[in-house]
């Protein structure tokens, strides 16, 4: 089973991520994720750059900041 198979059955959850203007546009920035299985249990926390492709393709939640 090669990695991509493996992740589908995970969810995502932005933890660390701001509001920015890139070239004047507004923009989230998601810093770092955390890969969780399909019950929402906790797996780690993984490099943007090894599940970037894999974002728009998942559920992908977002932690509340703290303000």
């Amino acid at each position: 089973m090669n990695q991509k198979n493996r992740i589908m059955k995970y969810k995502f959850e932005a933890t660390k991520y701001h509001f920015q203007l890139v070239d004047g546009k507004p923009k989230i920035v998601i810093e770092m994720v955390k890969v969780m299985d399909e019950k929402g249990k906790y797996i780690k926390f993984a490099k943007l750059e090894k599940v970037i492709e894999f974002l728009s393709g998942q559920d992908v939640y977002f932690k509340k900041l703290d303000e």
